[in-house]
């Protein structure tokens, strides 16, 4: 597994490094519509959303040889 870096954030340099970030990010996402909304529907599916979302463009980022 590699390593993060403080660059990562900007540009990952690795699967691991844009999975751990975009889960970060909504992580971030999920909080912001739980204060405006206080609805657990609608901050599971921000959270799921983004999760699902962030897991297949990882995937195809590294099924088109993007980290290689």
């Amino acid at each position: 597994m590699s390593s993060l870096h403080w660059y990562d954030w900007i540009q990952p340099t690795s699967p691991y490094a844009s999975f751990f970030f975009g889960i970060i990010f909504t992580i971030i996402v999920a909080i912001t519509v739980w204060v405006n909304t206080r609805k657990k529907t609608s901050t599971c599916f921000a959270a799921l959303a983004g999760m699902g979302f962030t897991a297949i463009v990882v995937y195809i980022l590294v099924f088109t040889g993007f980290y290689s």
